[in-house]
């Protein structure tokens, strides 16, 4: 028994019941936990459910933060926790595969100090390694280790990715024009099938870059593979030639990994399916466009919102009655006092990084853990006579070197120069990891080499001096973000022992409550799997369901 576990089954007792109010008996109300990317596509597709059946739907997101748009520099202490606000993402039917390493590979890597190839260890931050949950979880996954059952689940994770990719695809394809131009705002690139004979960027596919890494044209053809097999037919290795053919900003990279137009041995190129989608930009666009769209109700002669994104609401308890034998939730109280009061409603927890969040409200939840990342995010400004050299500037990619993927997109907004990166990851249990702490300082210089590895041209602009092959230090990405010409973020993923999410029913003493779902644990895929993984969460409830979509919700249960 947990004793964080609290339940008031008799509605006596229970002080939201005798205050939740009569709304309107043809409504259908739905209560949001979080204010992610998976909030936000819940939202969306409870509004859109509600509009093809004719009824009304008032949405409440609660989300702990804030704001979205907290101070880089974390005035006050506080810092953004929303993982999908403050990263790059990548789309693509693989993105979730890349944090939980397996069995006696995981317990090998947290041997390995973060600074080294592999490694994801961090000794500088009490509690990260030795917490119960910590504890909890590596016991879990080298369990798992010898699972016979692994290879389907990751198979399973692949499709439901390839599912994802075509969702996303049709979000923009039913868009009304609003939301289109929301999207496109937000640099979205969808990862699908090429629809021209001539390989160009933005039309579905992209340069993957690998290097430094062992035997890199064959990491690049395994990975051609894997794409084949989900049905995307027009992957190919790439020369160093049709690199600079395809991206001339690529020029500097090419010449740098290669000679007479081949690779070197530990450079690779890959034209794969992959697009992105810019959150920072996407979320406020999003949550106001919803607000807007889904119009107003009247209750008790006021005019109210349909749809509400309510910040500094972090949920720290949830009452629950009883109904049939199973569970109900009746309200939530929150941090400050105030409460939810509102047993009519649907409520959904898609509590993304904050880690433990199902098991501190009373619920079942797998063994998990916190595995931290990095963004650094660079906005370089250009001047009249630079900006003609740049018109053109305008990528996604992933980038690949030894013991690190950074997530990577770059375009020019205006007069300046974006380049946004995100990857690498430590493993944190139950801990928020900060900008400031040695992992976070150490690998956003990672990303910054990283970057000038690519496009030197950018940083020399950045910092006023000629930066190719140089290494550049602390100093040099400390001058950036006191010049404003760079944000570091620090945070976390939340992922299961097995690295699949954990989406359906909630369960509390082992009994379902009828009218909660959780959507969260999708570590490092959270906004490449956000459509499929709220659809497959959405058909919990449904008496039939496609075969595939049954064999999701066994995997993602939450009592497993």
């Amino acid at each position: 028994m947990r004793n964080t576990f609290l339940v008031i089954l008799s509605v006596l007792f229970f002080n939201c019941s005798l205050h939740a109010q009569d709304k309107c008996p043809s409504t259908k109300r739905v209560t949001v936990v979080g204010g992610g990317i998976i909030g936000a596509l819940e939202s969306y597709y409870a509004y859109k459910e509600g509009q093809n059946q004719g009824s009304k739907i008032i949405i409440n997101v609660y989300e702990k933060g804030e704001s979205f748009d907290v101070s880089p520099h974390e005035e006050n202490g506080k810092a953004s926790t929303n993982t999908s606000y403050n990263i790059v993402p990548s789309l693509t039917i693989d993105e979730i595969l890349s944090v939980v390493p397996r069995g006696e590979e995981m317990v090998r890597k947290l041997s390995i100090p973060f600074s080294e190839p592999g490694g994801i260890r961090v000794d500088d931050v009490e509690g990260v390694n030795d917490s119960k949950s910590a504890l909890q979880f590596k016991e879990a996954v080298t369990a798992y280790g010898s699972d016979p059952g692994h290879e389907d689940r990751t198979d399973t994770l692949l499709r439901l990715g390839r599912k994802s990719m075509d969702l996303w695809q049709s979000l923009y394809d039913e868009a009304d024009l609003e939301l289109k131009a929301i999207l496109e705002a937000s640099n979205f690139n969808p990862c699908r099938e090429q629809k021209d004979a001539v390989i160009h960027l933005h039309d579905g596919y992209r340069i993957d870059l690998i290097y430094g890494i062992r035997e890199a044209e064959k990491q690049a053809l395994s990975m051609k593979e894997s794409y084949e097999k989900f049905g995307y037919k027009n992957c190919k290795l790439l020369t160093p030639k049709e690199v600079i053919s395809i991206d001339p900003f690529l020029t500097d990279y090419c010449v740098c990994h290669s000679s007479n137009n081949k690779w070197n041995e530990d450079s690779a190129a890959l034209w794969r399916p992959g697009g992105c989608i810019d959150t920072k930009v996407f979320l406020p666009l999003f949550y106001d466009y919803l607000k807007k769209t889904m119009g107003c109700y009247v209750e008790d002669s006021i005019e109210k919102n349909c749809f509400s994104l309510n910040f500094g609401k972090e949920v720290i308890a949830v009452e629950l009655g009883a109904r049939d034998g199973n569970f109900l939730i009746m309200g939530l109280t929150f941090k400050d006092g105030e409460k939810h009061c509102d047993k009519d409603s649907e409520y959904v927890f898609c509590s993304g990084e904050a880690v433990g969040t199902l098991e501190k409200l009373g619920f079942s939840e797998p063994a998990y853990a916190g595995f931290a990342g990095v963004s650094l995010m660079l906005n370089i400004p250009l001047n009249a006579s630079q900006e003609e050299a740049w018109k053109n500037f305008s990528h996604c990619m992933e980038v690949h070197n030894e013991g690190v993927v950074l997530a990577w997109q770059a375009r020019r907004i205006k007069n300046s120069l974006f380049i946004g990166v995100a990857g690498t990851k430590a493993f944190y249990g139950d801990k928020i990891p900060h900008k400031d702490e040695a992992f976070a300082r150490n690998r956003n210089l990672v990303q910054l080499n990283m970057i000038n590895q690519v496009i030197p041209e950018a940083l020399s602009l950045a910092l006023g001096f000629d930066t190719k092959e140089m290494t550049l230090k602390e100093e040099h990405l400390l001058s950036l973000e006191e010049a404003s010409f760079a944000r570091r973020w620090a945070g976390r993923r939340s992922l299961a022992y097995d690295g699949f999410p954990t989406f359906g029913f909630l369960y509390a003493n082992n009994k379902r409550v009828d009218n909660a779902r959780c959507t969260t644990h999708l570590g490092s895929g959270g906004v490449s799997f956000a459509p499929a993984s709220v659809y497959a969460s959405r058909q919990a409830k449904a008496s039939h369901k496609e075969e595939f979509i049954e064999k999701v919700l066994h995997y993602s249960d939450s009592r497993r």
